[in-house]
């Protein structure tokens, strides 16, 4: 019975052990779950802090950018009672940033105020920090606002000295779609097939040649980069616009016409990019 009660004894720590884990492994002690939630709220008081630090730097950059800004904008103009283009488009540049930077500081301080109520610390140094950048970003306010009064008895105007550069990844977005519009309507090409009869009945043809006024509601709008061939299947076939020779075949099939085969398509829409084939 002793040796029985000595082996529980030796093995009641590691009883305790097991029972105070759960079973993923993880201890179920209330004392290290405690020292795991304060270690959890310590990480993210770190990774809070560290996000303010971010931004006050961030805001200080800026702040540092603009001071730059301002002092090219005072060199071009020293001794000018009248501006060139060329330095008036750049002191509008250094405008542009100016008021960019001035907007996205006030964005990253009201950003770190609200990380600094959100973390429940109470961080004296860091209130002072904010108060400081308030009361720098003020007085940027202040010196760009007199600036831009100066700047406008050289003619500049309020739109120009309001206007903030455009973000990039937009400008980017819009430059792309502007390409996509351009290479679409670059490589957009209309034919329309018909007996003679046809053709004049709707305006595509006039008198002996094809009318210079084009209702698009009568052709087949297409992508000359994809549209290799025309389907035909008649006995006849005139192309009444010019197409380089070489450029094109007509295909027989049999004793009628299966087809317009196109073989360079650069070259035949190159003098026109309206086709128009008549069948009789």
């Amino acid at each position: 019975m002793k040796k029985v009660l000595v082996i529980l004894v030796c093995f009641l720590p590691l009883l305790w052990s097991c029972n105070n884990k759960s079973k993923n492994g993880e201890s179920t002690d209330p004392k290290d779950m405690q020292i795991k939630q304060l270690q959890s709220q310590l990480n993210q008081k770190d990774s809070t802090v560290n996000d303010m630090f971010s931004f006050v730097n961030d805001v200080e950059n800026n702040l540092s950018t603009i001071e730059a800004s301002q002092m090219k904008i005072s060199e071009s103009k020293k001794g000018n009672n009248e501006v060139k283009q060329d330095v008036k488009e750049s002191i509008k540049e250094h405008i542009q940033n100016i008021n960019t930077l001035l907007e996205k500081n006030k964005q990253l301080i009201a950003k770190l105020e609200g990380a600094l109520r959100k973390s429940n610390m109470k961080v004296d140094a860091m209130q002072k920090t904010i108060d400081m950048l308030n009361q720098q970003i003020a007085a940027k306010d202040a010196e760009v606002a007199d600036l831009k009064v100066q700047l406008e008895k050289l003619n500049f105007t309020v739109a120009d000295l309001n206007a903030k550069v455009v973000d990039l990844s937009t400008q980017n977005t819009q430059k792309s779609q502007t390409i996509d519009q351009q290479t679409v309507e670059l490589n957009t090409a209309y034919y329309v097939i018909g007996l003679r009869k046809d053709l004049k009945n709707k305006g595509v043809i006039v008198g002996e040649k094809v009318s210079q006024k084009v209702n698009p509601e009568n052709y087949t709008k297409v992508d000359i980069r994809y549209l290799t061939e025309v389907p035909l299947n008649v006995k006849k076939a005139k192309l009444l616009t010019t197409h380089p020779d070489g450029s094109y075949e007509l295909v027989m099939k049999g004793k009628v016409i299966d087809k317009l085969s196109i073989k360079n398509a650069k070259s035949f829409w190159s003098i026109s990019k309206f086709l128009v084939i008549q069948t009789d």
